[in-house]
């Protein structure tokens, strides 16, 4: 919508109205950017049919009126985005496996933010030797998770839960929840580990996926 009245008030659209149709694959609340990735899918289909013809430097622009995010999937490419606000292309991809899981409930993200105190200090040296690595990653935190599992406690027992399972690297949770992400180094691992998180949260969304 934002996306779309940005673009109006533009005269970019000629006063041409579209009806869109989305079909939900990942459940709402989750933290996994469905919103942004819906404005990237929008952005894209407009550059493919040459209603917008922006530069990089303003389709950037554009993206971060929308949100912080949305850049993120203008193309396939593998990015790191940083906090403020500019990315970077990383050609080599990690090939990891995850599998992805929701509660049947939500987390307030306002709330959330407003008990952040403090930002742990930055983990990764730019350009240093392996800085995309999956042992650089693997140091990596959330620091929204201390907030949520204190507002949460059921979401720090089902991330427990997951840090159990065989053969796992490490469990993050996205954004400010909540979703919790559990990444392996194969595809069956994450298989077996899928069935494992079913066998316990009957009601809990999960699925097998990887990264790009």
């Amino acid at each position: 919508y934002n996306l779309l009245k940005i673009l109006d008030e533009k005269k970019i659209l000629k006063k041409q109205k579209y009806l869109i149709k989305i079909k939900k694959n990942i459940p709402q609340k989750a933290g996994l950017g469905g919103g942004s990735m819906n404005a990237s899918a929008i952005i894209r289909f407009f550059i493919s049919k040459k209603i917008i013809n922006f530069s990089k430097k303003d389709l950037i622009k554009l993206t971060k009126q929308i949100g912080s995010d949305v850049q993120l999937g203008i193309d396939n490419k593998n990015k790191v985005l940083y906090s403020n606000g500019k990315f970077e292309v990383k050609p080599k991809k990690r090939g990891l496996f995850v599998i992805i899981v929701k509660p049947n409930f939500g987390c307030s993200t306002k709330k959330i933010y407003k008990g952040v105190k403090k930002y742990s200090p930055k983990k990764l040296i730019k350009n240093k030797k392996n800085y995309f690595s999956l042992v650089n990653i693997k140091k990596l935190q959330n620091d929204l998770e201390e907030v949520v599992f204190k507002l949460y406690p059921k979401l720090f027992r089902v991330k427990l839960f997951m840090e159990s399972i065989p053969k796992i690297e490490f469990v993050r949770m996205t954004g400010s929840g909540s979703c919790l992400l559990g990444y392996f180094l194969s595809k069956n691992s994450a298989i077996n580990a899928t069935k494992l998180f079913k066998k316990k949260y009957k009601n809990y969304w999960c699925i097998t996926s990887k990264t790009i």
